[in-house]
């Protein structure tokens, strides 16, 4: 009977003791992406202070000597309640690899969208840039000549986005939606009276 009992003992203890790693794991792995999230924030905040920022994606790697680190898309965006703003997507390698990581890639820039080829409208940037300069919303290109102080609202929907115009000083807005091929689905003026 002793047997059983420091057998049926060393089983718990080896069942504690592997919990017990596995959770180490489980929270090493949280505090190391907290911290490429936090380093890359930190980073963004002091490179664009008055832009738009967020993390898109963080994905796990290993280097080739095995060690684990961790790629970050992030986006930022200048001007984001413009007629024209500019987005970005910044790559990182936390921690630093001795490799270099991809260069920003450019989404939005100088108020031009799908300028060659298939369009996609992914972003909402690109939504509010060709809500006003795509064939067919001359109105709205208007509008925003006459209301400078016109602001933007966004919303993503299935298939398509609808950008809201509206300026506090106008009698009117205007209501965009478009495709997320590039399509414009409805374009709409609605009085405020």
């Amino acid at each position: 009977m002793g047997i059983r009992r420091e057998l049926l003992l060393i089983v718990v203890l080896v069942a504690i003791v592997a919990l017990l790693v596995m959770a180490v794991r489980f929270f090493n792995v949280n505090v190391v992406e907290a911290d490429a999230s936090n380093f890359v924030m930190e980073d963004l905040e002091s490179k664009y202070p008055y832009a738009d920022i967020g993390i898109m994606d963080i994905s796990s790697h290993y280097n080739e000597a095995g060690g684990k680190y961790f790629e970050v898309k992030a986006k930022v965006t200048n001007a984001p309640e413009t007629k024209c703003p500019e987005r970005s997507h910044i790559y990182y390698n936390y921690p630093v690899q001795n490799f270099v990581p991809q260069p920003p890639e450019v989404i939005t820039k100088n108020c031009v969208v799908c300028s060659e080829g298939i369009c996609n409208i992914a972003f909402s940037e690109e939504a509010i840039i060709a809500s006003h300069t795509f064939e067919g919303t001359d109105a709205v290109g208007t509008y925003l000549q006459a209301n400078q102080n016109a602001i933007p609202y966004v919303n993503e929907n299935n298939n398509s986005w609808e950008v809201v115009w509206n300026s506090q000083t106008a009698d009117s807005y205007y209501v965009v939606e478009l495709h997320r091929n590039g399509s414009i689905l409805q374009l709409e003026q609605i009085s405020k009276s």
